[in-house]
């Protein structure tokens, strides 16, 4: 059985998210850059310390030579934050082409299952969005740095309407 409430959650927190976003992308940006440059640090530090407390093995030099590289990469993005929103402007872009596809890919099960035309028809719209989204991205790179908060926040907001819409049809669909 789908517990059809966490669809339901996750799309209001999307969409309070894309509000926000939208309302103040250069925060949005700039916090995208400061959450992967700590993402960094912490995934570094472990791998570091991983590597140093292992025994000697295949293992032992990834660790290490992954977690420097994580810690660097941390510091970039946190130090030198305008070199790394360039980054992620192309990095964001391939993961709205991405997630567009995947909610292309939903809406066709979701029609083929019978769903009703808002339901799937939201996940298609929101799937043709994101791909418009990730084109706009890459065409735009690296000129204007704000369009990373609002795009995501437009990306929150559709998906979360997606994601609610899918909670909603789950919550009235009939058990099979």
């Amino acid at each position: 059985m789908i517990n059809w409430k966490w669809f339901i959650v996750e799309g209001i927190v999307l969409i309070a998210l894309g509000f926000f976003a939208i309302v103040r992308p250069g925060i949005a940006a700039e916090a995208i850059v400061e959450l992967i440059g700590w993402l960094l640090l912490f995934v570094g530090g472990i791998a570091l310390f991983g590597g140093v407390t292992s025994q000697s093995g295949p293992r032992k030099p990834v660790s290490l030579g992954g977690g420097l590289i994580a810690l660097i990469f941390g510091m970039i993005f946190l130090l030198l934050p305008s070199p790394a929103l360039a980054t992620i402007t192309v990095i964001l872009a391939i993961f709205f082409l991405l997630s567009g596809f995947a909610e292309i890919s939903s809406s066709m099960s979701l029609r083929s299952l019978g769903g009703h035309s808002n339901h799937w028809g939201m996940a298609f719209f929101s799937g043709m969005l994101g791909i418009m989204l990730g084109v706009i991205m890459l065409t735009s790179w690296p000129s204007s740095y704000e369009i990373i908060g609002l795009l995501l926040g437009i990306n929150f907001l559709l998906s979360g309407s997606y994601l609610f819409s899918l909670g909603w049809f789950f919550r009235n669909a009939p058990a099979h």
